[in-house]
């Protein structure tokens, strides 16, 4: 198992950036590689769908679940096959003075964490950093600009 996570200060409101992040369906209006579904009967389930930049396909898609939700602070899903491989990717959101602290973590366990632990860990940092990134380029646009953004393809 290893955990990977990148902090970020970002000079939003905590509130905004709370309700940016609980947003699973509005993801892929930021987040580079992931689109989130949520499923309509069960609000703890989601789709987890995983691109690839610059790629129209997914790499591949898979059922999640919401493991976190302490409001207004931390927020997490797992997606995987216990014991082969499981993802969790959270966010962790503390108020100062500045802003918003963002911390950004991903925790892989299971089989294949061991087997790809140089090449997995390496690959998830540089994914939160780009992540983060977007995710602030995007606070930067605007409060409304998500809610009537359209969707037409994949971005990045």
């Amino acid at each position: 198992m290893f955990t990977v996570e990148n902090s970020i200060l970002l000079p939003t409101p905590l509130a905004r950036v709370w309700r940016l992040i609980v947003d699973v369906d509005r993801y892929c209006d930021w987040h580079p590689f992931i689109t989130l579904q949520s499923d309509p009967v069960d609000p703890r389930k989601v789709t987890c769908t995983y691109w690839k930049p610059g790629n129209a396909a997914p790499l591949f898609s898979a059922t999640g679940t919401i493991v976190h939700l302490d409001r207004p602070s931390d927020f997490a899903w797992r997606t995987g096959i216990r014991g082969v491989i499981e993802v969790e990717e959270g966010y962790h959101l503390e108020k100062l003075a500045q802003g918003t602290q963002l911390t950004h973590r991903l925790s892989c366990s299971g089989l294949g964490s061991w087997l790809g632990l140089v090449i997995l860990k390496r690959g998830f940092r540089r994914s939160l950093v780009r992540a983060d990134e977007l995710l602030t380029t995007h606070l930067r646009r605007g409060t409304t600009i998500s809610r009537y953004s359209h969707r037409v393809g994949r971005h990045h």
